[in-house]
């Protein structure tokens, strides 16, 4: 089995006008899903955005600047929306 590269990618998560959730990762071009749920959506685009990063890397592209490497410590960032009245 060859080596796993880990890497960190933007991922906006939206309701969807139709309903479910639209997700789209950040600078991947025509990286998105459409899923009923929440946990569908996160499932859905982590799979989206691996087949998209694989296929960059077998055609011998390189990979754009919003695709890092992921945090050697394994640590998340991510950005919550947080309403305060």
């Amino acid at each position: 089995m060859g080596r796993v590269s880990t890497y960190q990618v933007e991922v906006e998560i939206r309701p969807s006008p139709e309903g479910g959730f639209l997700a789209e990762a950040i600078g991947l071009q025509g990286c998105w899903v459409v899923a009923d749920t929440l946990d569908q959506a996160l499932d859905d685009i982590r799979d989206a955005v691996q087949l998209w990063i694989r296929t960059q890397q077998e055609l011998r592209w390189p990979l754009p600047d919003e695709v890092k490497p992921a945090d050697p410590k394994g640590a998340i960032r991510t950005v919550l929306p947080v309403g305060v009245p």
